[in-house]
């Protein structure tokens, strides 16, 4: 049995086996004798009988330093009295849900409840509460996000905290509707930062003019500022259908009047030529997601002849990642 146990590689069911049976025909000992008995590698040693504890088929020994074996029956009835344990902790756990669940419909929510008929506005001033409001706002969005700006853009820094709300709202399946105006798209970080929202999967539109600011969940809540003319001014959240519905209305008016934002790019300067057939044939393999490694074979070439090949046409598309330029490759018929 030693030779089936004895060095590193050895597997921990295996090895957990031979200890056990070692343990039925010799009785109470200590660990590491059992390991010497079967010259294993107290590596190997310590797999086994984690395996063993894990199954509950050893025990501590009244003689101090030694164990025992367990019968595979009363280890089975002691898995399954745990088990059961667990399932009475869980159903207790999901029963002080239900009744907080309760609690908060019943008795809390109608206090703030905001009825149709119901208009609430509410003044926020200062950027700690309009931050607060913001992160409220994101966990009452169940379908839709609708917003419009009409720039310039905020720093980078909030540009890529916003962009992780909207990769967040879509990856729970909510619509992400975004509404700018032209000059937005002006700049290359400008340019940059729609393209990265729609490849994120955002609907991204621009319109010659946006009249204000304007952020709308659903349609319940809607946030503004208070001056259209003053950014670092108040805001101002709008709450109940009554009015939201009119803010709504007239960024359907807009959203209907905008033209979807293109991901179509021009050649950055740096890239030096046009792309050639292999270019293409590259983007074409990263697309279906090949490996450099097969994208190489396929191609006959180096890895560094395929690294030399991405980096020139992501230069070309002046994307960031591979995946924005396979988004743009798709975008400008390149694939």
């Amino acid at each position: 049995m030693a030779s089936t146990t004895r060095g590193g590689g050895a597997d921990a069911a295996a090895t957990a086996f031979a200890l056990y049976q070692w343990l039925l025909g010799n009785g109470s000992a200590e660990p590491e004798a059992v390991a010497a008995q079967l010259d294993l590698s107290a590596q190997d040693a310590e797999a086994g009988w984690q395996e063993l504890r894990s199954l509950g088929l050893v025990r501590p020994s009244w003689h101090p330093g030694k164990i025992d074996s367990v019968e595979p029956d009363t280890a089975l009835i002691r898995l399954l009295n745990r088990q059961r344990d667990t399932l009475h902790a869980q159903s207790a756990e999901l029963a002080a849900i239900v009744q907080a669940a309760d609690t908060l419909i019943e008795q809390y929510r109608p206090v703030v409840s905001h009825e149709p008929a119901e208009v609430e506005v509410e003044v926020l001033s200062g950027t700690a509460r309009r931050r607060e409001f913001v992160r409220d706002f994101d966990a009452t969005v169940t379908e839709v996000v609708s917003s419009m700006h009409p720039g310039p853009l905020p720093p980078p820094e909030l540009l890529e905290h916003s962009l992780d709300s909207d990769r967040a709202f879509i990856e729970k399946n909510i619509r992400v509707r975004a509404l700018y105006g032209q000059s937005v798209n002006s700049g290359p970080r400008q340019r940059k930062y729609l393209t990265d929202l729609a490849a994120a999967g955002a609907e991204v539109r621009l319109i010659p003019q946006v009249p204000f600011d304007l952020l709308v969940a659903d349609g319940h809540t809607a946030l503004t500022r208070a001056d259209p003319s003053d950014p670092d001014g108040p805001a101002v959240v709008i709450r109940g259908p009554v009015l939201v519905r009119s803010y709504l209305a007239m960024y359907e008016d807009c959203w209907l009047r905008a033209v979807p934002h293109s991901m179509k790019v021009t050649p950055g300067e740096d890239a030096g030529r046009e792309l050639t057939e292999q270019h293409r044939t590259t983007l074409r393999l990263l697309a279906n997601g090949l490996t450099d490694e097969r994208i190489a074979r396929k191609l006959g070439v180096s890895l560094r002849t395929v690294s030399r090949l991405v980096s020139e046409v992501m230069r070309y598309l002046e994307a960031e990642s591979r995946f924005q330029a396979g988004v743009l490759a798709a975008t400008n018929d390149l694939i």
